[in-house]
């Protein structure tokens, strides 16, 4: 069976980076690292800003379409969707389905050498999960 290993990120929605990014640290003290980046394909910006072995992502989308602008445009700024690593995305998504839930085929993440599925939402609470492996 796969091992759920830890929480990898949480991504918080905003209609402002910069200025997310500017409260973030301002109220809480944590900074972004890396720069603001778009990863290709995404159709958002994204601000990571590490909690000890874990990430926050501050995201904006920059375009119109797309899975994560069409949830925007729903759901509004805030919490997104949680990340959750795991050691064998194929076995996870398995054992997921074999209990009832609803988990997308895994494909490429938009981070170098990762892969992902999604957890449904009507199958965690109404919670977006992402199951990450990272090669």
């Amino acid at each position: 069976m796969a091992t759920f290993k830890r929480i990898d990120h949480a991504v918080i929605a905003t209609e402002d980076l910069a200025d997310a990014a500017a409260k973030w640290e301002r109220n809480l003290g944590l900074r972004v690292e890396g720069g603001i980046s778009r990863p290709p394909g995404s159709g958002f910006e994204v601000a990571r800003l590490p909690v000890g072995d874990a990430f926050l992502e501050l995201v904006q989308p920059v375009e119109d379409k797309g899975r994560f602008a069409e949830q925007f445009r729903e759901r509004g700024e805030g919490f997104f969707s949680i990340s959750i690593e795991v050691d064998d995305l194929d076995g996870a998504v398995a054992h997921l389905r074999g209990k009832g839930a609803r988990v997308t085929d895994p494909e490429a993440g938009i981070w170098p050498d990762s892969r992902v599925a999604r957890v449904s939402q009507s199958s965690a609470h109404g919670v977006s999960i992402q199951l990450i492996e990272r090669r």
